[in-house]
């Protein structure tokens, strides 16, 4: 993704271009040119609109959403009185076109949600979010349930404890033990603090191996699911972890992986610091801002990523920028402990937007529904999705 053309993106967006900047905005929308960059400005530019749909005057703002899809009709328009042929958006501006579209319907819906459309989508049960909790598997085979009303648990000085100090096992529990397995069923995320002071925030349905105490030449994890770590500095002792097909060695960093089972690909995505990731044939460094994606074929695949969209979990909200629908029910899936259904199939639509993951599962819905492409109906705990 080119920055200077996302730059110049986000100028037209705010009015600030020049004449000269405005000609070559112009002529990228005409030859349909920087695609990635267009969909990544206008989803960008709506999501930050959600956040702050309570500052600012929305309806103004919605209006300049509007006006980029006027902007393709104009093109079109433009180009049928040149050929007076029937003009049909080009495959190539076609996802563009849709993004521009679900932004808009996005921007609508939180526009008209307080007032009589809140009424006409219409759930026979709701379905309350997800919330903190995870159980602990200790080396003898014990489980304990973890207080979701506590906001961690911390591995320290041979103890087990809550973060605000209340002792979970009795002192010396830690000595004991040798590894521990953390895990959270779908429809729960928790905290961790290991050993070293790592921190890590296990997402739904996620699992975490890691052992009692730090010892020898490294500091070695194995998860399965997603989880974001903050990684304490041990320049003598590598952190590693390790998950679907992949290995990731660190000093002290921070990094979010997405590993579930259903994916396809695994993700990792640096914050700060620098990792040095590893499939069976590939391996590279990564820079801050980067992703790396591991493939079926166990190919890693390095490019630049909003490391804003892959921690957006651990900040409690569900950001979706080009996401089709099967990947957006697969994290509600996850975060509701619903199962889903389709009763048709799939409907080929992406969505852009931004909604916080505390709200109950039918605002989350109707956002979706508003594209026009998919409709829901909720039976229990269970969703149906159909076009």
């Amino acid at each position: 993704m080119d920055k200077n053309i996302v730059n110049l993106f986000e100028k037209y967006l705010n009015n600030r271009c020049s004449d000269e900047e405005l000609e070559t905005v112009l002529t990228f929308i005409k030859a349909g040119t920087f695609l990635d960059e267009w969909n990544h400005v206008l989803t960008l530019d709506a999501a930050s609109l959600l956040e702050n749909e309570n500052d600012i005057p929305i309806r103004s703002e919605i209006l300049k959403l509007q006006t980029h899809h006027r902007l393709i009709n104009s093109m079109n328009a433009h180009e049928k009185s040149q050929t007076r042929k029937t003009f049909k958006i080009t495959g190539k501006w076609i996802p563009i076109a849709a993004a521009a579209s679900v932004l808009i319907f996005f921007g609508w819906w939180f526009y008209t949600t307080s007032d009589s459309y809140s009424d006409q989508i219409t759930y026979h049960n709701d379905i309350a979010p997800g919330k903190s909790g995870a159980r602990l598997r200790l080396s003898s085979g014990k489980v304990i349930s973890l207080d979701g009303s506590k906001t961690g648990l911390v591995v320290r000085n041979q103890q087990l404890s809550y973060n605000d100090g209340t002792e979970l096992e009795p002192a010396g529990t830690a000595a004991a033990e040798k590894t521990y397995t953390a895990w959270t069923d779908n429809g729960n995320m928790y905290m961790l603090t290991l050993s070293d002071g790592t921190q890590v925030w296990l997402n739904a349905g996620s699992q975490l191996d890691f052992p009692a105490k730090f010892t020898g030449l490294r500091r070695q994890v194995r998860l399965k699911g997603e989880a974001f770590f903050k990684v304490t500095k041990n320049k003598s002792m590598p952190f590693i972890v390790e998950s679907k097909g992949q290995r990731v060695e660190v000093l002290g960093t921070a990094f979010n992986i997405n590993s579930y089972p259903d994916e396809q690909a695994t993700k990792t995505t640096l914050v700060e610091g620098s990792i040095s990731i590893s499939s069976d044939d590939s391996k590279f460094t990564l820079k801050p801002g980067q992703q790396a994606v591991l493939n079926p074929t166990g190919s890693l695949i390095v490019s630049n990523a909003d490391t804003t969209l892959a921690a957006a979990w651990k900040n409690n909200k569900f950001i979706f920028e080009n996401n089709d629908i099967q990947s957006v029910m697969r994290m509600i899936q996850r975060w509701y402990n619903v199962e889903v259904i389709y009763t048709t199939p799939p409907p080929d639509v992406t969505f852009g937007g931004k909604i916080s993951r505390f709200e109950n599962v039918s605002a989350v819905l109707r956002v979706l529904e508003r594209t026009g492409g998919v409709h829901f109906k909720t039976e229990g705990k269970k969703i149906y999705v159909f076009k």
